[in-house]
């Protein structure tokens, strides 16, 4: 039998040579359109090896850019999706931001424009160290029979915020116990004599410290709270102060002196907007007031006035409740029956505090 090989017309050169020139460039534009390189391409016609010889494209790297440019890119396109989302996550956060933020400045609007009320009071409790041996007071009852008897005055005027002088760390604890009221500084405190109590329920203490003044013979600290009303979200301040006592020239000078820092520092805590209110055993009466009352501005609860000149109330105990001039008083009650029944040589002396709405 014939070789059919022998037989075959032999391929003219020129016609193969164009058919490998011809048919790797044809290929390479089909994959670069298609988003594939073409440094891999195998030339069909190479007589050396696969791997050892690559079809070298003639394309420009310009072409070869924009047909890569033209051709899908699903990577990217999802990446741009997942940065949409992230964008809109975004912007919808900041818009409920914005949202929450508006909210919440028109309550606090509204509840500045509300003025609120509350029952304030002050009180000397007679320390219990003036009732126990070698005290000045030895012939009151002990203070363990006294406190629960003042605890049970305070509840009766509906007592929310209380000024006391002379409240040792024992008397402090069994009004804290009974009450359920906070304090500042509170029993533990080096010196708690001139403690702030408050109802923790309608009251949250939002800073405290002292300033100090000479008290008889030594500085002892008086104390200052800046508490927030819960329901209202407004606040104030309360001052609590126990200058000295006596009417001799050096007891007399300490505590008129003790007054100028009280001064000093009301007009200090006004410059915050803040309603502020004193309270405290003054030990005087009509020459506290005149000194007090119109350097500050303030108003007392018992009555009286300062415009025009100094006018004290007819009837004043060395116990009292004042307060800046966005602060108004009623119901001023001079409870008698803590002397009467020797709980303490002290009045308790009670009123309703109203604040006005804020900017009035």
């Amino acid at each position: 039998m014939s070789d059919p090989s022998k037989h075959r017309a032999p391929t003219p050169r020129a016609s193969r040579s164009l058919v490998r020139r011809l048919v790797p460039a044809v290929i390479a534009v089909a994959l670069v359109a298609g988003g594939v390189t073409a440094a891999g391409v195998v030339d069909p016609f190479a007589e050396d090896p696969p791997a050892q010889r690559t079809v070298g494209m003639s394309i420009s790297g310009a072409m070869t850019a924009a047909l890569l440019e033209d051709a899908p890119q699903p990577v990217v396109a999802g990446q741009e999706l997942r940065l949409t989302k992230a964008r809109k996550a975004e912007l919808r956060r900041q818009e409920e931001q914005r949202k929450a933020r508006l909210k919440a400045e028109r309550i606090a609007a509204k509840r500045a424009a509300q003025p609120f009320s509350f029952q304030i009071a002050s009180f000397n409790v007679l320390g219990s160290n003036h009732t126990g041996p070698g005290g000045a007071r030895r012939s009151f009852p002990a203070a363990g029979t006294r406190t629960p008897q003042g605890v049970g005055v305070l509840r009766s005027h509906g007592t929310d915020v209380i000024g006391l002088q002379e409240a040792k760390p024992d008397q402090l604890g069994t009004i804290m116990r009974m009450t359920g009221f906070a304090g500042y500084p509170g029993p533990g405190a080096a010196d708690p004599d001139n403690t702030v109590l408050w109802d923790p329920s309608r009251f949250e203490l939002v800073s405290g410290s002292t300033f100090p003044i000479v008290f008889m013979n030594r500085t002892r600290p008086q104390t200052v709270v800046r508490l927030r009303d819960r329901p209202t979200q407004r606040e104030f301040y309360v001052v609590n102060m126990h200058p000295s006592a006596g009417h001799d020239a050096r007891n007399t000078s300490t505590r008129v002196a003790g007054w100028r820092r009280g001064v000093a520092e009301v007009n200090a805590l006004r410059e915050s907007g803040l309603p502020v209110f004193v309270t405290g055993d003054m030990n005087d009466r009509a020459a506290f007031f005149c000194a007090f009352l119109p350097p500050t501005g303030f108003v007392a609860a018992v009555g009286g006035s300062t415009s025009g000149g100094c006018r004290p109330p007819g009837r004043m105990p060395v116990d009292w409740i004042v307060g800046s001039p966005d602060v108004s008083f009623s119901g001023y009650v001079i409870d008698e029956s803590t002397v009467n029944r020797r709980i303490s040589d002290h009045f308790y002396i009670s009123a309703t505090a109203t604040v006005a709405p804020a900017g009035d």
